[in-house]
């Protein structure tokens, strides 16, 4: 069953924006993001039965709108056999190798198999602080990146694991091969970052954005037959923002290899899949006081690019 909410306008409300009139009119309990989401969905109606599809409409005094929800579709939160690789395991935690081409979690109405599902498989044991969809998840890799994910076992490893990061006492290196050179050896990219106004599957670069640092450096160049520049980097993040890496690169003209969400010519590159890669973690271990280091070997997709790059 749906689920029905009414509002209606006052004199105080006329000439604002519907999602915040809706936001104030329905309190804290309901996000502005997620007033936002019910409205492009076409779920706000006025009192005749149109359909509000802009948040900026503007309301006026006496107005009534009806929302309709419909009811969030069933998680799948079935643990299904997976070959997930782990690194390092302790009683709070495990690191883990998270393979390219797996979603870390579920998202919205998404049934499709994800880590979480492999993680309930193997380890009984995992935190709830991330929610129910979320379990044992402290940090989070894209869909087609690869590389290290830390995982806690319990609620009180989520929380000092969480603060960890937080206070940016947990390294995160990645590597990724990009197409073209950036401008120079080293350097910082320090531009916000936002949801894309058109295209809600992307993050831009925009001013409206949270702030998003991130620092890069480039350990290798080559040309091909064609004279296409690509350039091996290794970047570290100052901030943790959707889509971070990929999306300050495309900003600079040089996208990820493989970005097929990012990248106008990925499917030049399909056969290597995206060539991000999540492959140091270094941290002082919360519990036991151990120096952790862990540091994953280049993968062969990578090698076979680099041996290939020349005929692209």
């Amino acid at each position: 069953m749906n689920l029905e909410l009414h509002a209606e306008a006052n004199a105080e409300s006329e000439g604002s924006r519907i999602d915040k009139f809706l936001k104030d009119f329905l309190g804290d309990e309901i996000s502005r993001a997620s007033i936002q989401h019910w409205i492009d969905s076409g779920w706000v109606q006025d009192g005749s039965g149109k359909i509000i599809s802009k948040s900026s409409y503007k309301v006026s005094p006496g107005e009534e709108f009806r929302i309709s929800v419909p009811p969030k579709p069933p998680m799948n939160l079935t643990p299904v056999k997976m070959d997930i690789e782990v690194l390092k395991e302790t009683p709070q935690y495990l690191i883990i190798r998270k393979p390219a081409g797996i979603a870390s979690h579920s998202g919205p109405g998404d049934r499709s198999t994800t880590l979480i599902n492999g993680l309930l498989y193997k380890f009984k044991e995992l935190s709830s602080i991330g929610g129910e969809a979320r379990p044992g998840i402290v940090h989070r890799l894209d869909k087609p990146t690869e590389g290290l994910m830390i995982v806690a076992k319990n609620d009180s490893a989520h929380a000092k694991l969480s603060e960890l990061f937080r206070r940016r006492n947990i390294t995160k290196k990645y590597l990724a091969w990009v197409q073209g050179s950036l401008p120079e050896g080293e350097g910082t990219i320090d531009k916000p970052i936002g949801r894309h106004p058109v295209e809600r599957l992307k993050m831009t670069v925009t001013t409206k954005g949270r702030p998003s640092i991130t620092h890069y450096q480039v350990l290798q160049t080559a040309v091909s037959k064609n004279g296409r520049k690509f350039s091996l980097i290794e970047a570290d993040l100052e901030t943790g923002r959707t889509h971070q890496i990929r999306v300050h690169l495309q900003s600079l003209r040089s996208p990820v290899v493989g970005d097929l969400l990012y990248s106008r010519n990925a499917q030049l590159f399909e056969n290597y899949g995206l060539l991000l890669l999540s492959y140091w973690l270094e941290f002082t271990d919360p519990f036991s006081g151990e120096e952790v280091q862990i540091v994953l070997p280049i993968p062969e997709r990578f090698k076979n690019f680099e041996n290939n790059l020349e005929n692209f």
